[in-house]
């Protein structure tokens, strides 16, 4: 049983060590009470394979999808559940540090509390993403 846990202990450890790993920071814009709202928006993404990756965005837990034309449908869970698109505008090529910039829009599906009236809100994105 030891040799098992250790086994799968370094497999999981790979996985994640030699997994495309990708760190965003940008600016988030949402409708806040009627005017605008901007909040600083920073993540860690982990790629699972060529079409899946999750990561911590936000403060919240989300799945990234591969869709058509270069577009990553995403779904968050935190406190409300979202709904997304995201697409990389422009990607750096070479060895190294892989740079990356990203538009995200972000709906809202459900109400945050039982009096809040969230529920339909759009979240726009802007990030600068490095990744290896």
């Amino acid at each position: 049983m030891k040799m098992f846990t250790k086994i799968a202990t370094i497999a999981t450890l790979a996985t994640v060590m030699f997994a495309g790993v990708n760190v965003t920071w940008g600016n988030a814009y949402s409708d806040a009470d009627g005017s605008l709202g901007v909040a600083p928006e920073f993540g860690v993404w982990f790629d699972m394979n060529d079409a899946t990756s999750i990561g911590w965005e936000n403060n919240a837990m989300m799945v990234g999808l591969a869709g058509p034309a270069g577009l990553t449908f995403r779904l968050g869970y935190e406190d409300v559940t979202t709904l997304g698109v995201g697409r990389s505008w422009w990607s750096s090529t070479g060895n190294g540090w892989a740079t990356s910039l990203n538009t995200t829009v972000d709906f809202t599906l459900v109400e945050s509390a039982p009096n809040a009236d969230d529920a339909g809100e759009f979240t726009v994105g802007v990030n600068l993403g490095f990744g290896f």
